[in-house]
Order: structure tokens, then sequence, then C-alpha cells
């Protein structure tokens, strides 16, 4: 038998200049956010299904969805994502 590993090389670079950063790293940066964000609301949304009576927390929830709406338009604006639609 021979031990043969199953490996996957992935090759990123980043680039950072004095004036701006590369869209690879706008990009990752804005993901990330966006899902520091989702997580803050499932765990917030959690702990509302724990305590039935505890409706203060829905205004962290109503925040980080904003939060994360505009994190999307963002991304949207800076990688120049576009939506076609095919008649």
């Amino acid at each position: 038998m021979s031990d043969e590993s199953n490996t996957n090389e992935l090759d990123v670079s980043v680039t950072a200049k004095k004036d701006e950063l590369s869209l690879k790293a706008k990009g990752a940066g804005l993901i990330i956010l966006i899902a520091i964000c989702l997580i803050g609301i499932i765990l917030l949304a959690l702990k509302m299904a724990d305590k039935e009576t505890n409706v203060f927390i829905i205004m962290p929830i109503i925040m980080l969805s904003y939060i994360t709406y505009n994190l999307i338009a963002t991304m949207d604006a800076v990688l120049g994502l576009t939506v076609r639609v095919r008649d």
C-alpha cells in the first residue's frame, strides 16, 4: 500500500498599496464581516427563542440586519456585481 495523500494547493495573493487594496482583500474582508453579522443574528435569535418574555433583543437583531444589508450593498458596489434578467 502506498501512502498517497490527497492535497489541494491554493495560491492566493493579496497586494496592499499605499492608496488602495486589491479586490481580493476587499471582497474577503466584506465576506468575513457579513459572516460575522449573520452569526450574530442567528445567536441573538436563539437567545430570544430561549426566553419568551425578552423582547428587547429584537433591536440588536434589527441593527445587525441593517448592517448586513449595507455590507451586501457595499460588496455589490465595490466588486461590481451585476444581475442580468434574460427574457
